[in-house]
């Protein structure tokens, strides 16, 4: 994939914000805003989607944003928004950012040409993932919404339009790159490159995509393909950890982690080449009735250590009753069976104590495991949306979630294990938009 100057993020708003400096006096210029204070509580004291324990908290779902949309001529318009909401970086911060900074150009009303920072059409609720008045459910089903650890870039975007009697098409393509971090969860030491506990790893992206979309009456239909090349901040990625046997005709012995360990050396590529498949449906059902499925499928091109492949998807019924909106959904993630069944073996392997230095190197047999990002998990969600107005929402919700061989949302602690766990999650949140 042919990569695009590096820059920081906020490079696009300030660019297209001195670009537009001039017309910025004569634009019509609307300020909005949105926000939700949600609360949640499990009941298990082992952390789960990286806030959720039995003490409660108002990490997951809070937030609050500004937009600015300004129209500076009949065909071009410059949209900004920043929110401040729990860091991607940080465990125990909240952090700005400036999630949009974007100009668009509509020559008419079939094509939408936009640069800048954007929202990756990545699934149904992604554009609006942060607007909890635009959806019923008291936060999006984490097993399908965390595929990819961010859903923003800085770059192009194309969509065209067609109908087709009562059918509207839309295609829309996008290039651009982005710089974000992906979250692990180490039970043990694996140091110098990480300890244990949460760490955060800095990844560039370059993306790409096409979606095509759907729409007749009230349903939609979405079908997408993505690529993503990543690339680490600290070089080379591992590929590969080739296994070292210690005593032969025994099956002694340990899967090389780390190049400080003695062994053939750890297989590396430049960068991970990611492809994410997407499926999605809404469908208005008789009686007030609605069903709402999407599937993402994410694969790994150039590593066979991925336990980030996966399956993952939710489907779920709603019913509206005046004010009143209830539903329920399942979803699951899974990571494929070759990554699954290498992931169990890492966590599983163990020399015996007479091997000189046993201990260390079970420990890194763990934080191996821990590094693959497993994932294999099911929930089941009933809650009910409540409409105040026609910009604000109450919501409250039971989740159950199993985990099963091992899931990368649990903090685990040392010698324990993620797997085979149930979390029952209790929401309540206020969503508001002005």
């Amino acid at each position: 994939m042919t990569r695009l100057p590096a820059a920081p993020v906020w490079l696009s708003g300030v660019m297209a914000l001195l670009m537009t400096l001039p017309q910025l006096t004569r634009a019509e210029i609307q300020f909005s805003g949105f926000g939700t204070l949600g609360g949640a509580i499990s009941d298990q004291d082992v952390i789960y989607q990286r806030y959720l324990d039995d003490g409660g908290t108002l990490n997951r779902d809070s937030l609050i944003g500004l937009q600015m949309d300004a129209r500076l001529t009949d065909a071009w318009s410059l949209t900004l928004q920043a929110k401040a909401a729990p860091s991607i970086r940080d465990e125990n911060a909240w952090e700005p950012t400036l999630s949009w900074a974007f100009l668009s150009w509509r020559p008419d009303n079939d094509l939408l040409l936009r640069a800048g920072k954007l929202r990756l059409p990545l699934m149904l609720y992604s554009a609006n993932s942060d607007v909890g008045t635009t959806f019923e459910f008291a936060r999006l089903p984490t097993e399908l919404y965390s595929l990819l650890p961010t859903t923003d870039l800085t770059g192009l975007s194309c969509a065209k339009t067609w109908l087709d009697g009562e059918r509207e098409w839309t295609l829309e393509g996008y290039l651009g790159r982005t710089q974000t971090e992906w979250r692990y969860y180490l039970r043990d030491n694996m140091e110098p490159l990480f300890p244990a506990g949460a760490s955060f790893l800095g990844y560039e992206l370059d993306m790409a995509g096409l979606v095509l979309s759907l729409r007749e009456h009230e349903n939609t239909w979405r079908i997408g393909l993505h690529r993503t090349d990543a690339e680490s901040d600290i070089g080379p990625v591992p590929s590969g950890f080739p296994f070292v046997t210690l005593v032969p005709g025994t099956g002694i012995g340990y899967y090389q982690v780390s190049n400080d360990m003695p062994g053939p050396g750890v297989p590396t590529v430049d960068q991970y080449v990611i492809y994410v498949l997407t499926l999605g449906a809404e469908i208005a059902l008789p009686n007030d009735f609605r069903l709402v499925g999407e599937f993402g499928q994410r694969r790994f091109n150039n590593a066979a250590i991925a336990g980030p492949n996966t399956n993952a998807g939710y489907l779920a019924l709603l019913k509206s009753i005046g004010r009143w909106t209830p539903y329920i959904y399942w979803a699951g993630i899974r990571s494929r069976e070759q990554a699954l069944d290498l992931t169990d073996a890492l966590n599983r392997n163990r020399v015996p104590e007479f091997i000189p230095g046993a201990d260390a190197i079970n420990a890194t047999q763990r934080a191996g495991a821990d590094m693959l990002g497993p994932y294999d998990q099911q929930s089941l969600a009933i809650g009910t949306a409540y409409s105040l107005s026609p910009t604000s929402k109450f919501k409250a919700e039971w989740l159950h979630t199993r985990t099963g061989i091992l899931s990368s949302f649990v903090n685990a602690p040392a010698n324990e294990d993620s797997g085979g766990r149930q979390f029952n999650v209790f929401s309540l949140s206020y969503s508001v938009a002005f």
